[in-house]
């Protein structure tokens, strides 16, 4: 009897322990699709509350993590480039512009967050 329940109790520990702490951070793959959505929307809105004149891409993702809640929220810390596009422009190829004027634009790092709910 013993016997079972300790099984059982070391099953249900490891089940726990391999799947993370349920609401719990952890890390997320970012090639993963929908965290490249939510990256995509993320930054679209960052670029959309910003004061900049210009448009910020990311030129580093430096950690991504997703946390399960009544959906899905990811968060992103990625160090982001100013680009070459305008606001409010054509914005097909925004690279990031060369030359001795670029380095006066320091990049910055940003912690951005995305919350999805199926509804």
């Amino acid at each position: 009897m013993y016997i079972k329940v300790i099984v059982s109790i070391l099953v249900f520990t490891s089940a726990v322990m391999s799947a993370g702490i349920p609401g719990g951070i952890v890390d997320a793959d970012i090639n993963d699709e929908d965290v490249q959505k939510a990256l995509q929307f993320a930054v679209a809105h960052y670029n959309r509350q910003s004061n900049d004149p210009f448009v910020r891409k990311v030129s580093k993702v430096l950690k991504v993590q997703q946390q399960v809640v009544a959906g899905m929220n990811y968060m992103f810390t990625v160090k982001m480039d100013i680009t070459n596009c305008k606001k409010g422009g054509v914005k097909t190829m925004c690279a990031f512009p060369k030359g001795p004027n670029v380095a006066q634009v320091r990049p910055t790092v940003s912690a951005l967050q995305y919350c999805d709910f199926p509804f």
